[in-house]
């Protein structure tokens, strides 16, 4: 696999990410469904866009691949961020992903979520992985019952915000699924 590339499916790949995303991460986060479903993360310029982009990928990318990464289809253009993120309320790494607009509903979330899935379980080894949606958030909350998550309650994660709904998929009796290439 080239260099940066983590995992790939039949049309996308999975790399890290690099301080040259800065457009893309600006254009991401700023999009109404991004603030809707995850937050506001402050990001709209080339400057805060490279402190995210430390902060968020660069950094957890020196512990290993408990990190997010970008999702590129094979032409190379970036149409979201997949990854693992290790909440401080959460025993087990946690899901997440969030996809430029034109890109939902047709298939790239599974596609990249199931490869981490397999990386989880056959590479990182985890026994588990939580998700959390937005309690209104429809579409992933589908997306990862059709993973093999299970619901599992309501997490408060922060007093001035709607309590949040908690997946988990374990993984020590899931199985590998292989993507052709």
């Amino acid at each position: 696999m080239a260099e940066g590339i983590i995992a790939s499916t039949n049309r996308c790949m999975l790399r890290k990410a690099l301080l040259s995303d800065a457009d893309f991460i600006i254009q991401l986060l700023n999009q109404k469904s991004f603030i809707d479903n995850i937050g506001d993360k402050n990001v709209f310029d080339v400057h805060s866009a490279n402190e995210y982009i430390k902060k968020s990928f660069l950094t957890p990318y020196q512990s290993g691949l408990i990190a997010p990464f970008i999702v590129c289809l094979s032409s190379g253009e970036s149409i979201g961020v997949a990854g693992f993120y290790q909440r401080p309320y959460l025993q087990a790494p946690d899901l997440g992903y969030a996809f430029i607009d034109k890109y939902t509903g047709k298939g790239y979330g599974f596609e990249s979520c199931m490869s981490l899935m397999n990386l989880a379980k056959t590479e990182l080894a985890l026994q588990a992985v939580n998700a959390i949606t937005d309690i209104r958030n429809a579409a992933s909350q589908k997306l990862l019952v059709k993973l093999g998550f299970m619901e599992i309650g309501f997490l408060k994660i922060d007093p001035q915000n709607d309590p949040v709904k908690l997946f988990t998929h374990n993984l020590a009796d899931a199985v590998a699924v292989q993507h052709p290439s």
